[in-house]
This record gives C-alpha cells, sequence and structure tokens, in this order.
C-alpha cells in the first residue's frame, strides 16, 4: 500500500435531489408540463386546437413554496410529438415574476 493510495478512492456525495413538479388544469383536466416559460407553457395530453383561448390554473411547486396561478392564453401550436404550445394572455406580472423565480430555482439545483 502506497502512501497516496487514500486518493484512489472513489467517494459518492449523496444528495437529496429537490422535486419541483408543474401541472396546468385547464376545464377541470391535470395536464403535464412538457415546458414552461415567462410568456408560454407546452404541455401534453391536451385536445386544444390553434387559435382556442383558454383559462387555466398553473401549478407549481419546489422545496420553497407552491404557486398556484390563474390566467388566460392562447394555443399557439399542436404538435403530438412537442405538445401543445399556449401563450399567456392574461397572466400578472407578479406571476410571470413567480414563474421567473421558480425557474430560477430549477435551473441552480439542475
Amino acid at each position: 500500500m502506497g502512501m497516496f493510495d487514500f486518493l484512489k478512492v472513489d467517494v459518492i456525495e449523496k444528495v437529496k435531489v429537490p422535486k419541483y413538479t408543474a401541472h396546468l388544469n385547464i376545464d377541470g383536466k391535470e395536464l403535464t408540463v412538457a415546458n414552461l416559460g415567462v410568456n408560454s407553457v407546452t404541455v401534453s395530453g391536451a385536445k386544444l386546437k390553434v387559435g382556442q383561448s383558454v383559462t387555466f390554473d398553473l401549478n407549481l411547486k419546489d422545496p420553497k413554496q407552491n404557486l398556484r396561478l390563474k390566467g388566460a392564453g392562447t394555443v399557439a401550436s399542436v404538435d403530438k410529438k412537442a405538445g401543445t404550445k399556449i401563450n399567456f394572455t392574461s397572466l400578472p406580472e407578479e406571476s410571470k415574476k413567480a414563474v421567473a423565480l421558480f425557474l430560477a430555482r430549477f435551473a441552480i439545483t439542475r
């Protein structure tokens, strides 16, 4: 055994990764968020048409807070692989800031 053999030991740091979830509720149906931005959201499992106006509840959960934001949007595109993209048309500025903070915390932990 050499003098520096202790350096060859692999150390695995066990860090609990915080859980982040995002769901969009439209007409009582919970949809999984595939992509979230400050001005739009992409969901999977929605049966919506391009140009359709929707009202929604956006539920965001992370270790620091649980947010439930109400807003309205317009369906921008529908793609079976990528999902349904909804552009926000009526989301208060405070809610947009809350979404940005959620995304920042998510990016930092990844």
